[in-house]
């Protein structure tokens, strides 16, 4: 298992686990490391690490450093959907956009759209409410609230996470 104490420096790793009491926990999520939260270890010396998480960078003792479990790639890729399907209440991990194969302007012009929304690979969602008929969805994006209609969200790729 590879921890953050004992990672390759300057290589990018996704948070897998992290162990301890509650408290450190909270304040470790209330800091970004949540599951498949994109992580570098930039520097390291005897007794801490300097680590950039979320474009910020974050000194951390040694001891709390292998707390945290690392993987190479994101956790739960095997099982991914579309943003359509996902049910009021659950979060979910941005794993792409799909435009298709053609080259319609259509597709591509909403691929930068939702891009320019905040809606990018590794991105949380929240679906915060449904229409009655699934169209359109509220959902909570990077602290704002967004908007999408069910044929807009098909194109989103996403993989649920539990919420922890």
């Amino acid at each position: 298992m590879i921890t953050l104490n004992t990672c390759q420096l300057k290589q990018t790793y996704f948070v897998s686990h992290i162990h301890g009491d509650v408290e450190t926990k909270k304040h470790l999520q209330n800091l970004g490391f949540v599951k498949n939260a994109r992580v570098a270890l930039m520097n390291r010396d005897n007794s801490n690490g300097v680590i950039l998480i979320h474009n910020s960078r974050i000194a951390l003792d040694n001891t709390i450093l292998a707390n945290i479990d690392l993987s190479k790639e994101m956790i739960g890729n095997e099982h991914f959907t579309t943003l359509s399907t996902i049910k009021p209440g659950q979060t979910a991990l941005v794993l792409g956009i799909a435009t298709g194969t053609t080259t319609d302007d259509h597709n591509h012009a909403l691929k930068r759209r939702l891009l320019d929304m905040g809606v990018t690979r590794g991105t949380r969602i929240y679906v915060r409410k449904v229409a009655p008929f699934g169209d359109p969805m509220e959902l909570h994006v990077r602290g704002y609230e967004l908007t999408l209609r069910k044929n807009e969200a098909e194109k989103v790729e996403v993989s649920v996470l539990e919420n922890d």
